[in-house]
């Protein structure tokens, strides 16, 4: 989802503002969020769904999520292709996500123009862009074990506990982020990895809108006074272990203040489940929680099952904070002025 929506939005930006007739390709999944969003897509542009892949004998069955991504897109090269060549009208650019890099091979076969949009912040891009040398010039466990803030060319350093664990339109703009912006048009490292325009298109973000249905959620927001409540969600796979829900539990009782939190059922080890929707606690129950925890937190707490529509709750004027494993929803932190707490997961 945190990839799906900002390519959803660029589609209507590129159709409403620009004229362009767009097609949005997705590779079929079994989360019930994707399914979500590509349902209820106002009707500007094309979706064509890909066929699902089996990647089960391509990756261990504990391989990362970002391995499984690119192995499922690896995959998929070949049904995007057939897709492109059954359509009426050939299209004349193709523009890739991060992880459908492998794809580019297509618009070259189609002579098609060729960009890839990268859904997340110029310093996260510098950072991909430079890792190969700082493989080489950094000895095996050096970095870890001293702990010093990352120094990228063209970049502001950020501190070591800061970086994300697992280390070109861009979904930023030059005001916010005008140093890396010039190193990365402008540092000779970084230039001789990416020898092409840089482009900061952002912001691209999803702003909460008029529904056809209003949530109880808003209905219970409503209720509560401004910048009292803090909203808990993972995004739409982050997966809690049990003993992680506990702990969580725990911290929110303790803590008397209003909440809302977004639940998943459990994982054994806690992590991400992106890629196939959960079979258990789907279908509502929230026995996995502590016993007594919803009777004890009723007067000032709401549990979600599975997903909610983040945009309206962070939009709303009682939200007065975001717990949740990343800065990925930045911008629209930024817009609605809502302060983030991170916990790595």
């Amino acid at each position: 989802m945190g990839h799906l929506i900002p390519v959803l939005e660029l589609g209507n930006r590129l159709a409403i503002h620009h004229g362009f007739d767009v097609t949005v390709f997705a590779v079929a999944t079994d989360a019930p969020p994707t399914k979500s969003q590509l349902h209820t897509t106002p009707n500007l542009f094309n979706i064509i769904v890909l066929p699902p892949v089996d990647i089960s004998g391509l990756v261990n069955a504990g391989a990362t999520i970002f391995t499984q991504i690119i192995a499922m897109m690896r995959q998929s090269i070949s049904n995007l292709r057939s897709a492109i060549t059954a359509m009426k009208s050939r299209p004349t650019v193709l523009i890739v996500d991060l992880f459908g890099t492998e794809s580019l091979v297509i618009a070259d076969e189609f002579e098609m123009l060729k960009y890839v949009y990268v859904p997340s912040n110029a310093w996260f891009v510098a950072m991909t862009l430079y890792v190969p040398a700082l493989d080489k010039e950094v000895a095996e466990g050096e970095y870890v074990c001293q702990k010093k803030p990352l120094r990228i060319p063209g970049c502001k350093p950020p501190r070591f506990e800061d970086l994300p664990d697992a280390l070109q339109g861009l979904n930023t703009w030059e005001d916010l982020e005008h140093t890396t912006i010039g190193g990365l048009r402008d540092h000779k490292i970084l230039r001789q990895a990416v020898n092409v325009p840089v482009h900061p298109i952002g912001p691209i973000i999803r702003l909460a809108g008029p529904s056809d249905s209003r949530s109880k959620v808003l209905d219970w927001l409503d209720m509560q006074p401004t910048r009292s409540v803090l909203y808990v969600s993972f995004g739409s796979g982050g997966t809690l272990s049990v003993q992680q829900i506990t702990e969580l539990a725990a911290a929110l009782e303790l803590s008397q203040k209003r909440f809302i939190w977004v639940v998943r059922p459990p994982m054994e080890h806690g992590g991400f489940n992106y890629l196939s929707a959960s079979k258990d606690g789907c279908d509502g129950t929230l026995d996995y929680l502590p016993n007594g925890f919803l009777a004890r937190t009723h007067k000032v707490g709401l549990v979600v099952p599975m997903w909610a529509r983040q945009t309206e709750i962070l939009a709303h004027p009682s939200v007065g904070g975001f717990l949740s494993h990343s800065v990925k929803d930045y911008l629209a932190l930024l817009h609605e002025i809502v302060p983030p707490a991170i916990i790595k997961m």
